[in-house]
């Protein structure tokens, strides 16, 4: 029996306690297009990352052409003629458009120095054949979102790859794009090249793709032929669940503008949302549901000032709000608590006590001396409520663990009561007795009255802790879930943009 041509299998890899992929295999042809599937957390993500040398295995076995090879890094991977064009661009801000594709394996000219002209020719005819939109000499910061993603797939063409691997590179793509990279593919595959292809638009994988690969909760549970398998049992391969119709999105007599907290009208992000509109009210929970890429994190980050929003209105008690930057949502009564600790809720070099009082700082910032005691009072107070472990609050906040960190950033929100509490998936990355610490701490701060508008990657969080649930596909509001029709199987069919 021949091998195939790409061979993964029983594939293992985890990251501390959480197991990514647990004896995952995948296997793919010269020439073939195979869609590799399933929902956030499958370890889809996590079996590119190991092709491209971005992570390693932790056991099993990669062939190619029937012969073992180890993949340690990136280089090891392009030796392998393996490219990959990640969801996560990695262009570089400051080289141009020419010089970001051929990073790394430039076309040399006489005496081993780079032949400019030669190179800037070759980028120029792949960017005429995938039609990007843009010059040589433009910079990544200047260039819209889709074009940036056709960039990076250019990118990975230009390598000459046995085998590419691409992951969501649709999700930011306009339709006629899409149909042009689409035939782009085809000729790359009818020339030899494998293509992997991670998509959660299960609409494409029919136009592109003969075979699917499926994985769950880090395992392959399915290899479908997709001439023979219709769209339902893909989605039930996805979640071990058939899928029920979602409820198409329609306001609610109930939460009209006239008595909510929060009245968003057609807002818009360039190349994120598109025509949002929503409405809230005092003390409600709001999950915001979704694949991710979807524009629902882009979405909080406009009504905190982070992003700028290109069109649209957004109300708050009456009046309009639309902030230039946090500092001004904060002072207005807006708090933020984003799962990524490091990067966006903690001043990792400062203690406990400094980071617990800075909501409050912000907050009410008049250039008055602050008080230590008051410091210190506040923080103990915190400390108590929260069941926070410490050895001391004077003690840097990096010396907590990681659930301990969340759960002062919790507290030092939830303790300047603001009107309303945006969240961008809270508990990622804690332990389960803190998550269920946490979502007692939103209940009770939803039960004072305070307004919690939720992004979560966790479809279970979302179903248990939400009043409703709006479920964002492709920068839009597909559905909205509530009462009866606020179930898994619809949520799943929501997010996959299913009717």
């Amino acid at each position: 029996m021949v091998a195939p041509f790409l061979e993964m299998k029983n594939i293992r890899k985890a990251f501390g306690a959480v197991h990514a992929l647990n004896d995952a295999s995948f296997r793919i042809e010269r020439g073939e297009i195979v869609a590799l599937l399933g929902a956030n957390g499958s370890g889809k993500s996590t079996l590119i990352k190991i092709l491209g040398g971005a992570v390693k295995n932790d056991a099993g076995t990669i062939a190619i052409d029937g012969k073992a090879v180890r993949i340690s890094d990136s280089d090891a991977s392009r030796r392998l003629k393996i490219s990959v064009a990640y969801q996560e661009l990695s262009l570089l801000p400051l080289m141009t458009v020419w010089e970001n594709i051929m990073l790394g394996h430039y076309i040399p000219g006489r005496l081993g120095r780079i032949d400019e002209e030669a190179n800037r020719e070759y980028v120029r005819a792949l960017l005429a054949k995938f039609d990007v939109p843009c010059g040589l000499d433009d910079y990544p910061s200047h260039l819209p979102p889709s074009t940036l993603s056709l960039i990076e797939i250019v990118k990975a063409v230009s390598w000459r790859p046995d085998i590419l691997l691409l992951d969501e590179v649709t999700a930011t793509l306009h339709h006629t794009e899409v149909e042009l990279l689409f035939n782009n593919l085809k000729e790359l595959a009818a020339s030899g090249t494998a293509i992997v292809f991670v998509t959660h638009r299960l609409g494409e994988i029919y136009r592109i793709a003969s075979r699917a690969v499926v994985l769950r909760n880090g395992e392959s549970v399915a290899d479908v032929d997709l001439s023979e398998t219709e769209i339902d049992t893909v989605v039930y391969h996805m979640t071990g669940k058939m899928p029920e119709p979602a409820s198409v999105c329609v306001a609610s007599g109930d939460h009209e503008a006239a008595d909510a907290v929060l009245f968003v009208e057609d807002l818009s992000i360039d190349g994120f949302v598109h025509n949002v509109s929503l409405s809230i009210k005092k003390g409600e929970i709001i999950g915001l549901g979704g694949l991710e890429g979807q524009g629902q994190s882009q979405f909080l980050r406009a009504l905190y000032g982070v992003v700028p929003c290109s069109s649209g209105k957004i109300t708050i008690e009456g009046k309009a709000a639309k902030y230039s930057n946090p500092a001004d949502a904060v002072k207005d009564g807006i708090g933020f608590i984003s799962g990524d600790r490091n990067r966006e809720s903690v001043f990792p070099q400062r203690s406990i006590g400094e980071n617990i009082y800075s909501a409050r700082l912000a907050k009410n910032s008049n250039l008055s001396p602050i008080s230590r005691a008051r410091v210190n009072k506040s923080t103990l107070r915190i400390v108590d409520d929260y069941q926070i472990r410490i050895g001391d609050i004077n003690h840097p906040i990096s010396s907590l663990s990681g659930g301990n960190q969340q759960k002062v950033v919790f507290g030092r929100w939830i303790f300047v009561t603001p009107r309303i509490l945006l969240l961008d998936d809270p508990t990622k990355g804690v332990d389960v007795t803190t998550r269920h610490e946490m979502h007692e701490f939103l209940r009770r701060a939803a039960d004072s009255g305070m307004t919690v508008i939720m992004v979560s990657s966790d479809n279970d969080e979302l179903l248990d802790l939400s009043d409703r649930i709006y479920v964002f596909f492709e920068g839009r509001i597909h559905a909205v879930l509530e009462g009866a029709n606020k179930t898994e199987e619809q949520l799943v069919s929501a997010m996959l943009g299913l009717k």
